[in-house]
């Protein structure tokens, strides 16, 4: 697969969970959870890495944390 359409990805994922915001300000986070089809939730694996992170447009950044959560 070279790559990933919107139809594919509607495909794949089976349900999102999207938890209360916390924080105030520039320090305010947000938990999302996605559920793949016949897969589940994956968890990130535990690195001694810092925690990924994007800027996806002006303003908004998103991190990837690596630190275990119970869903």
């Amino acid at each position: 697969m070279d790559n990933l359409t919107s139809p594919l990805l509607r495909e794949l994922i089976d349900h999102i969970d999207i938890f209360e915001t916390e924080g105030t300000g520039k320090n305010r986070t947000q938990r999302i959870v996605i559920y793949y089809r016949f897969i589940g939730y994956i968890e990130l694996p535990d690195t001694q890495v810092q925690n990924y992170t994007a800027d996806t447009r002006k303003g908004v950044a998103v991190e990837y944390i690596t630190e275990r959560f119970t869903a």
